[in-house]
């Protein structure tokens, strides 16, 4: 690609971030909006031919988000050649006096630059080692309210894309679904302790049984970069990746850390393994997979097959093949783009599909969908397909 066709592409990715973030992050979409506006004004700008020196090094869309992230690491470590810019972050350690605000775009373009400028050795160097992690800790949810609504007592648990593996311990945390309509009516209550998730529900409430959540035999999750928590510059690392007006998102990306530890000593600590979609899968899911297994496996991924070569079309028939050898009930979960769009409620919306292997020797495998649900399950809507999974799925 040339310079001139990574330019426009990566202020095409920029542009797309900032209408992401538009209305759920209004910092960020400005962050990136002023970005995407210095990559189509001047080729000759400093920062431009930065950016597109790393993006011929780095995927473009790893650029938006990478460039992001240590930006924020340097707020979030009080680095004082960030202290202009951190006013702007909520999630800022030491900030004193009056933040300025998202509205002050006469002086966020003019800081974000000096900042990007004065910084940019240390920030180059971190776009090019690190590697995208989208530990969102509401995700965990994916697994959790269909298994819980199930009634299982105990599973066993694998997931794909598991980065640090946070939402291998959806249980030790707090959801809870409320009505969209009416927020103050509860509708299900899900995992330990207070409430640390809320997710609103659009649509008719499905019919199901009293949630149970399950005890878990084991957690296993692969990645191509499983990310270890060793150190507290790990945590800082992950926690960069938190977007810098949302503090809450950050105050459960440590909480997610803390539940990761409690199990660590447990009968079921995560074992994180590399994994490369789609060709390394079956030998993976033959290494994770329990000997004996006591409990259903339930399997499922979460915004993953956007970054594989084939959209995750392979996943299908290589899991299919798996879970019919084996003599326990299989359940994978997504939260995946739609190969159908017309059928979305928005453009960013995930379809929350379930499959699903009863290998009892008389019920084929099922295919539904569950529900419509934002990336970060803040907001879903429901779809026929619950109900009849859970009468299906007993």
């Amino acid at each position: 690609m040339t310079p001139t066709a990574l330019r426009l592409e990566l202020a095409r990715r920029f542009d797309d971030q900032a209408r992401f973030a538009d209305g759920y992050s209004p910092l960020y979409a400005q962050l990136f909006g002023i970005i995407a506006r210095r990559l189509t004004a001047d080729a000759a700008d400093p920062i431009v031919v930065w950016l597109v020196g790393l993006a011929a090094e780095r995927p473009p869309f790893d650029v938006t988000l990478l460039l992001m992230a240590a930006l924020h690491r340097d707020v979030l470590a009080g680095e004082p050649a960030v202290a202009a810019l951190g006013r702007w972050y909520a999630t800022a350690p030491q900030v004193t006096g009056d933040r300025p605000g998202v509205t002050s775009e006469e002086q966020l373009p003019a800081v974000l630059r000096d900042t990007i400028l004065n910084r940019r050795e240390a920030l180059g160097a971190f776009i090019r080692r690190a590697n995208v992690q989208t530990n969102e800790t509401g995700r965990g949810l994916v697994w959790l309210l269909p298994v819980a609504c199930l009634g299982w007592p105990a599973v066993h648990l694998i997931e794909l894309g598991a980065s640090a593996g946070l939402n291998l311990v959806a249980e030790q945390r707090g959801y809870r679904v409320v009505d969209a309509a009416d927020p103050a009516r509860v509708l299900l209550s899900l995992g330990e302790g207070p409430p640390q998730f809320t997710t609103l529900a659009h649509g008719e409430s499905p019919d199901s049984r009293p949630p149970c959540c399950p005890a878990i035999l084991s957690r296993d999750g692969g990645d191509m970069f499983p990310f270890h928590l060793r150190t507290r510059g790990d945590e800082l690392t992950l926690a960069s990746f938190i977007w810098g007006d949302q503090p809450e998102r950050l105050a459960r990306l440590r909480e997610g850390i803390a539940a990761l530890r409690a199990v660590a000593t447990s009968a079921a600590p995560v074992r994180l393994h590399p994994l490369r979609l789609p060709d390394e899968l079956p030998i993976f899911l033959d290494a994770v997979r329990p000997r004996p297994a006591r409990a259903p496996i339930v399997l499922y991924n979460t915004t993953v097959t956007m970054y594989l070569p084939d959209r995750g079309a392979s996943l299908r028939g290589m899991i299919a093949a798996w879970a019919a050898e084996l003599d326990v009930p299989v359940l994978w979960l997504q939260w995946e783009p739609p190969t159908d769009r017309a059928a979305s409620p928005g453009r960013e919306w995930m379809a929350w599909t379930a499959d699903y292997w009863p290998n009892d020797g008389r019920a084929a495998p099922r295919h539904r969908r569950l529900a419509w649900v934002h990336p970060h399950g803040a907001t879903l809507r429901w779809e026929p397909g619950w109900s009849a999974f859970l009468k299906e799925s007993i």
